[in-house]
């Protein structure tokens, strides 16, 4: 064993072996170099330690590497005595080591468990959200129903949107019913339909083990609304179509249109020229686009075309909105909307009623009524429910049991004179032209036209 009195020349000048040596200071016992053939020298101390079981173990605890700046053979020096304290009290500063790397090493793997758990738990938080859970049960419940696509609507445009990123099982009673109180302020109907959505969609939840409880349970349905009745008068078309054209594009060419055809105002909003014939005078809406998800023909009047023929053509969207939204219509999940498609009817039917002054007819109304008022304006002229139904592409008992399924008779003779003659009679409406009340339908219908 060699000792020498270290010092940096004489750590410098130690030469190199062919394996490791070791030399000693005489100053500090214990302390001493490791010198590697690669000319690598490394201060360290070893010293002899008792052993758990009884006996001594000798220890050896590397201090640095010398490289005559961060470790000289004083510094080094003087941190061996620092190591070597607790060995004069009993103590293996060796072991409190192992202990303090063990236990960085248990906290390093049970930092890396909970951050794989808390990925793993945010993976599932992200497969479980409502949304996500919401588009699974719409693709495997609701694809093949016939109202399928409708109530996937109200899912996504009402619950959904209210609880985006929010697990499915946070969902409690109070966050539905809030839900329903808010929608019930805006339509009675569709609180009482996104209801019945949720119980489906909850339900669903509780068979696949998703959640223990349904947050329907024990929550009450919104009472069924009064079914609407308001039918406008003669002198209410008047003074909304004249209204219209303060409007301007796209808004009052859009309520024109809902007057003459008597189609759905999404449906309208969203017509695109790839679905207009001007030849045959038919606008085809895709399945896509209809509440009911059937494709549907509209027969247009001299009137309608007058309007769309009007269009600029500047895409495929007759009616564009103004400022193309992030997600708006189908991109949000609405299968009746049309991306780029008009939007802001609350406001374009406030700015309507102040052109039209109906609050001094104290005429409470909404769009939807205009849909309504075709259809008894033409059942008015002695058109025949069932052909009234057809051009609206409404299902109800007129379609329903045998003759829903057996009788497929489109009767596009009858919904094209029928609504010609109607056009006719917006347009004499419009223009003020005195109507006699016993105007019924066409030949084509059935019926002859009295004057």
């Amino acid at each position: 064993m060699t000792t020498l009195k270290l010092t940096d020349g004489v750590v410098e000048g130690i030469p190199l072996g062919e394996r490791d040596s070791y030399v000693w200071d005489t100053a500090l016992p214990r302390f001493g170099l490791r010198v590697t053939p690669a000319g690598t020298r490394i201060y360290l101390v070893q010293f002899r330690a008792k052993a758990s079981g009884g006996g001594s173990r000798t220890r050896r605890i590397v201090i640095g590497r010398h490289d005559g700046d961060l470790w000289s053979v004083t510094k080094a020096r003087a941190a061996a005595r620092k190591l070597l304290a607790p060995v004069d009290l009993g103590k293996d500063p060796f072991a409190d080591r192992e202990d303090d790397r063990a236990a960085r090493a248990d906290a390093a793997e049970a930092k890396a468990a909970a951050a794989a758990a808390a990925a793993h738990n945010a993976d599932a938080r992200a497969r479980d959200a409502f949304e996500k859970v919401a588009e699974r049960f719409i693709d495997l419940c609701l694809k093949d129903s016939r109202s399928g696509h409708e109530v996937a609507r109200l899912i996504r445009q009402g619950p959904a949107k209210a609880w985006t990123g929010r697990h499915i099982a946070e969902i409690r009673r109070a966050d539905v019913a809030d839900l329903i109180d808010a929608i019930r302020k805006r339509s009675p109907a569709t609180a009482r339909l996104t209801y019945a959505a949720l119980r489906g969609l909850f339900g669903w939840c509780v068979e696949r083990d998703l959640i223990a409880a349904s947050p329907c349970d024990r929550l009450k349905a919104p009472p069924r609304p009064e079914a609407r009745d308001r039918v406008l008068s003669d002198d209410e078309l008047r003074a909304i179509w004249r209204a219209c054209e303060g409007l301007g594009h796209p808004f009052g060419p859009i309520i024109r249109l809902l007057m003459l055809t008597g189609q759905r105002r999404a449906e309208v909003a969203g017509m695109a020229w790839s679905e207009i014939d001007i030849q045959a005078s038919t606008w085809r809406i895709p399945r896509e686009r209809t509440k009911n998800g059937r494709a549907h023909e509209v027969d247009l009047s001299a009137e309608a075309l007058a309007i769309i023929n009007a269009v600029s053509r500047t895409g495929d969207v007759l009616f564009e909105a103004r400022r193309a939204p992030a997600r708006v219509g189908a991109a949000a999940g609405s299968k009746v909307a049309t991306p780029g498609a008009a939007r802001g009817f609350s406001a374009t039917k406030r700015r309507l009623d102040e052109l039209a002054k109906l609050e001094k007819m104290n005429a409470s109304w909404r769009l939807h009524d205009l849909r309504r008022t075709a259809a008894t304006g033409m059942a008015g002229m002695g058109i025949a429910p069932h052909v009234i139904e057809r051009i609206l592409n409404h299902v109800s008992g007129v379609q329903g049991g045998l003759v829903g399924v057996y009788q497929r008779h489109e009767y596009r003779v009858e919904r094209k004179a029928a609504l010609a003659d109607w056009g006719q009679r917006v347009a004499a409406i419009a223009s003020g032209e005195a109507l006699p009340s016993d105007m019924i339908a066409p030949a084509a219908c059935g019926g002859a036209r009295a004057r």
